[in-house]
């Protein structure tokens, strides 16, 4: 056979008359084998270029970043959290830093839009003027979405930073839901849900997922086991709910930094966490008038003398009802 005919054979597979013409069945099976081969090489070629697109991450552009004070690095009691506290300067300066140092890796991964939620206390706790000049900032309350405000579904990803766990957990920093004052815990279709994972839901209601979390070792702990895929940083190791073994702000605000990097390197595993609608809504009260006033909203129905509960149409729902729920006037 000539050298010609032999590449034409096997890059085209073989007419019937030419095989026979050279051998019989012994060529067929060994052109059979090489063309065989050639397809085989060709699948896993093309499955080898085309892999990369498959598994490719839609770029992350926008983020939402929602920040807390009591997960801040060296936050551990009233002292650093309200404007009476003697180290409450401070701890603003603690807080914008480790927001920054999120700002800082995420547009090294490409993002472009930053929206910044304050939400611890009056919600005017960050220096705003130490945060990059298109950055923009939810500030005050009310506000129809509370520690939410201003997601919406154009948002990729959701950052907490600063976080807590909610009031059941031993042995964490200012661990409460909502309000440390008013409540005794909020359910979710029947679960637990720390203020984390209540503001996961209305970040899902958009199909938004959340990426990162900071906060204490329960905190990261407790989100963990509602959504392990979520990037956490430990800055404090709790001993109690007004003490903790911290880390320095230098160094919180690397850990954040890394974090964040690893975050939305992987974000493309990420999901929204949604609930199934209609949502029943069931919350605790510290004191009794509280939860008889509840009761009177339509409707919510007593459950005990400190729990009432309804069902809702969507988180948004729910989100307004919960303002009004711990805004009532306490009674003396």
């Amino acid at each position: 056979m000539s050298f010609l005919k032999a590449q034409l054979l096997v890059r085209a597979g073989p007419p019937a008359a030419a095989v026979w013409q050279n051998g019989g069945h012994r060529e067929v099976r060994a052109v059979k084998e090489k063309s065989a081969t050639l397809a085989l090489c060709t699948v896993i070629g093309l499955a080898a270029l085309s892999a990369p697109a498959i598994h490719a991450q839609r770029p992350m552009t926008k983020l939402f970043i929602s920040v807390d004070m009591e997960g801040i690095t060296g936050v551990i009691q009233p002292a650093q959290l309200g404007p009476t506290g003697f180290e409450y300067g401070q701890a603003r300066e603690w807080m914008t830093g480790e927001v920054n140092a999120a700002i800082t890796a995420a547009r090294a991964e490409g993002v472009k839009e930053f929206v910044v939620c304050d939400s611890h206390g009056n919600a005017q706790n960050l220096l705003i003027d130490k945060l990059p000049d298109d950055v923009r900032i939810v500030r005050g309350f009310p506000r129809p979405l509370e520690m939410m405000q201003g997601i919406d579904a154009s948002f990729d990803g959701v950052v907490f930073i600063g976080y807590h766990a909610s009031e059941w957990n031993v042995d964490a920093v200012r661990s409460h839901t909502i309000s440390s004052g008013r409540l005794l815990g909020i359910k979710l279709n029947g679960a637990g849900v720390m203020e984390a994972v209540f503001n996961a839901a209305i970040a899902g209601h958009f199909g938004v997922p959340v990426l990162f979390i900071s906060g204490d070792r329960v905190a990261v702990d407790e989100l963990h086991k509602t959504l392990p895929q979520v990037e956490g940083v430990v800055v404090k190791d709790p001993f109690g709910f007004h003490s903790a073994m911290t880390v320095t702000p230098a160094r919180g605000r690397q850990l954040i930094g890394d974090g964040v990097t690893r975050a939305l390197r992987k974000a493309g595993q990420a999901v929204p966490y949604t609930m199934r609608t209609p949502i029943e809504l069931e919350v605790g009260f510290k004191f009794t008038p509280d939860a008889e006033r509840a009761a009177y909203i339509p409707g919510l129905s007593r459950v005990d003398a400190h729990v009432v509960r309804g069902t809702f149409a969507d988180m948004l729902t729910i989100t307004k009802l919960m303002q009004v729920l711990t805004s009532l006037e306490p009674i003396q």
